[in-house]
């Protein structure tokens, strides 16, 4: 089972993120626009586990879980990672000692399950659209303006990331709600 570690987005954040995307396909060259469903804010991507491994990777949520409280945190603006010729458009989230906690709490509980820690520092960012090409300087024009929405925080959940009827879907397999 392909699998990873998110904050999923209230159906408010979702509809407003979908208006953006919205705005995007306009400019865009093309490009693989995530279905409004599947807008979540990753904290660490687990990739393919056996079910004896899932176990492990439920107690590390339940771990890591036990230690939050519910946050907010606040959209920021769009960006873009590089992949070749080819872009990653995503809208990133303001700096947050919660959610910089909740990340290392979960890589905490990760290692005393047998897991490495990742290697790279971490980037929260919500995923809008794949393989886009953007004329040069686009996303400093801020021709697509973000709205500084608050996203609540009050769960952790571990993701299936599958195939049904062709369309990628991401359903929660565990979730772990945070103390108020």
């Amino acid at each position: 089972m392909r699998v990873f570690f998110a904050i999923e987005l209230e159906e408010e954040i979702k509809d407003y993120l979908f208006s953006m995307q919205q705005k995007l396909r306009k400019i865009c060259n093309g490009g693989n626009f995530t279905h409004k469903d599947n807008f979540h804010l990753t904290l660490r991507f687990m990739g393919e586990q056996s079910e004896e491994q899932l176990l492990s990777l439920k107690n590390a949520l339940t771990a890591a879980a036990s230690e939050a409280q519910s946050f907010e945190l606040r959209l920021w603006g769009l960006g873009a990672f590089n992949k070749g010729s080819k872009k990653i458009i995503w809208t990133g989230l303001e700096k947050s000692k919660e959610l910089q906690g909740l990340y290392q709490s979960l890589e905490t509980a990760l290692e005393q399950e047998g897991y490495p820690r990742e290697e790279r520092s971490y980037s929260p960012h919500i995923t809008l659209a794949r393989e886009t090409r953007l004329e040069s300087g686009f996303l400093e024009t801020g021709i697509i303006p973000v709205e500084r929405l608050s996203v609540r925080v009050a769960s952790i959940s571990l993701m299936e990331s599958a195939r049904v009827n062709n369309r990628l879907c991401y359903q929660a397999v565990h979730k772990e709600a945070f103390r108020f």
